[in-house]
């Protein structure tokens, strides 16, 4: 089986540099485009089955990506619950706010890394059950590094894995272990 696992296009809150978390927020018109840039790179994979996170810019990615598509959504896919930083600038590196994410977003009202990494480890675990050839998921960009840490069986900081607007990660699962076979960052 392959597991395909695409970020959303470029949302209104990656142009401003905020954090989005679990908040609902549009693609911009580039986000748009980033999801037709990759539908040419989609449109000869034959999917058993479609997952999108439930938030708006994961969903409108799918529906441009694969248009007339039906996929199922779910809170799985989620982004990372960043709590009350949602909408809010990304704090600098040294600020003491952001000494507080030693333990994900959990001082923030958020999900702490342990929370996040069992909901990731919860859909791969989800998609191996399945009786399908190949799978697509419509996720962001903390859910495609959390996954890769996982299916590395690494202890790493996952912003060391670029995952670009769009990102494309294809996974293969073979005696009941996820191998990585591509990734793909359009931009």
């Amino acid at each position: 089986m392959k597991l395909y696992l695409i970020r959303h296009g470029e949302s209104e809150t990656n142009l401003a540099g905020h954090y989005t978390g679990w908040a609902q927020v549009n693609l911009t018109p580039k986000g748009v485009k980033d999801a037709e840039g990759i539908r040419p790179i989609l449109a000869d994979v034959k999917f058993d089955k479609i997952f999108s996170s439930d938030l708006i810019r994961a969903m409108k990615t799918a529906e441009t990506a694969i248009p007339g598509c039906t996929y199922e959504t779910t809170p799985l896919l989620r982004e990372v619950n960043v709590g009350n930083l949602a909408h809010k600038p990304f704090l600098p590196p040294d600020s003491p706010e952001r000494k507080l994410m030693v333990d994900g977003f959990k001082a923030f009202d958020g999900e702490s890394n342990a929370e996040f990494r069992a909901r990731a480890k919860e859909f791969l675990e989800k998609v191996k059950n399945l009786d399908c050839d190949c799978v697509a998921a419509f996720t962001h960009a903390g859910f495609l590094r959390t996954s890769l840490s996982i299916i590395f069986s690494a202890n790493v900081n996952t912003m060391n894995f670029i995952c670009s607007n769009c990102a494309i990660v294809i996974l293969e699962l073979k005696d009941g272990r996820w191998m990585l076979r591509g990734l793909i960052n359009p931009q």
